[in-house]
């Protein structure tokens, strides 16, 4: 199968989303102890959609599947970090039913960008699917549900208290009208009735 025309999106992201992941494990030092004891062990992510783009023909690269992400590989680091590695994509996705061993396949349910937008401004997660060594499930569950960015913090360390408190603002009355707005059934957003 040809690979999708936009599918090196994905390998430029990887590398930066993986130094966010590093940040945001590294400032719970309970977390990196976790991850520690499961040194040399893979994490596979993969995702799941049934959402089709109605895109052009040149755009879909000629699949009638879904549309998604490749497959990412992390190898957890004796520092208790991430870090990702190169997989055969077609390998990875040959052994949809093979959990490496000893490690970890994340099969995170994408669903159509609107409803995965409406789901992050309420601040709920897609749905994950973990299987493999239950001791690393397990931690990988504890760090879904406990571990968060603090973007506030982070602007803070930077720029200071009070830049980071007015953008934090901005950025909750933002968030706040657009959970708000909702388009009604007439086609014309926002209006009450």
């Amino acid at each position: 199968m040809a690979p999708h025309p936009l599918s090196w999106i994905g390998q430029l992201a990887l590398p930066r989303l993986t130094l966010l992941l590093n940040h945001i494990v590294s400032s719970e030092p309970v977390a990196t102890a976790k991850l520690q004891a499961h040194t040399g062990r893979t994490i596979d992510i993969r995702w799941d959609s049934s959402f089709k783009p109605p895109l052009p023909a040149f755009l879909s690269g000629g699949q009638s599947g879904a549309w998604q992400p490749a497959p990412w590989r992390f190898v957890i680091t004796p520092a208790g970090l991430f870090e990702a590695v190169e997989s055969t994509s077609s390998a990875v996705q040959a052994d949809t039913n093979v959990t490496p061993s000893g490690g970890l396949i994340i099969t995170v349910r994408l669903a159509d960008p609107l409803t995965m937008a409406r789901q992050a401004l309420r601040g709920e997660r897609p749905e994950v699917n973990i299987e493999g060594d239950a001791a690393l499930a397990e931690v990988a569950s504890w760090m879904m549900k406990n571990l968060r960015w603090d973007v506030q913090d982070d602007i803070a360390r930077w720029l200071g208290n009070t830049p980071a408190e007015l953008l934090r603002a901005v950025g909750e009355s933002i968030k706040q009208n657009l959970q708000r707005w909702r388009p009604q059934a007439g086609g014309r957003p926002g209006a009450s009735r």
